[in-house]
């Protein structure tokens, strides 16, 4: 009798609770903000390129600006410091799996990168969000610059990923200047 009654609910039960797990991890794996609030993941990824700043995402028509590429999720400013931050989703092994910011002066000079979130494999791609790989970075102003920094081993994909990112957040700085700062 306990079979038939308490068995098949306690059964369905823990099948519901595995499907919500599921889908819980896989919405926060895949969710992209295009409603033009600063999340805290992306606020704490500004910091970690610049430091704390006071940023505000830029708009047209109420939708992020991208420059209409789409590997820009939104641009960020931080007008009292003259900083812009380019948020940007690459491929790396894993597609989608870079997702992060670059932050550049108002001299087109990186600041840092600070990572929303990284899909790449743990222990080997997941190794270009290490503070001390990122450091390569700072400075950097043109393609020669961030294509000079060597690849994180047994992470190439991931490396190229990173720095394709790069370079595409500092041609955007570079050709949009005047519209992010006015």
């Amino acid at each position: 009798m306990i079979k038939r009654y308490i068995l098949p609910p306690l059964v369905l039960t823990l099948i519901c609770a595995a499907v919500s797990g599921l889908l819980a991890l896989a919405y926060d794996a895949t969710y992209k903000d295009d409603t033009g609030v600063l999340t805290s993941k992306l606020v704490k990824a500004c910091n970690e390129a610049s430091g704390e700043g006071d940023y505000e995402m830029l708009l047209s028509d109420g939708e992020p600006v991208t420059f209409d590429y789409d590997e820009v999720s939104s641009v960020i400013v931080d007008k009292t410091n003259k900083e812009c931050f380019i948020e940007l989703t690459e491929d790396g092994y894993s597609k989608g799996g870079l997702h992060f910011v670059v932050g550049i002066d108002h001299n087109g000079k990186v600041l840092g990168i600070g990572f929303v979130s990284c899909g790449e494999t743990p222990g080997l791609g997941s190794r270009t969000t290490e503070s001390e790989y990122l450091e390569n970075y700072k400075k950097a102003d043109n393609a020669a610059d961030v294509n000079g920094v060597d690849n994180v081993t047994s992470a190439t994909y991931s490396s190229k990923g990173l720095k394709k990112g790069i370079v595409l957040a500092l041609e955007i700085f570079n050709d949009h200047k005047e519209e992010i700062f006015s």
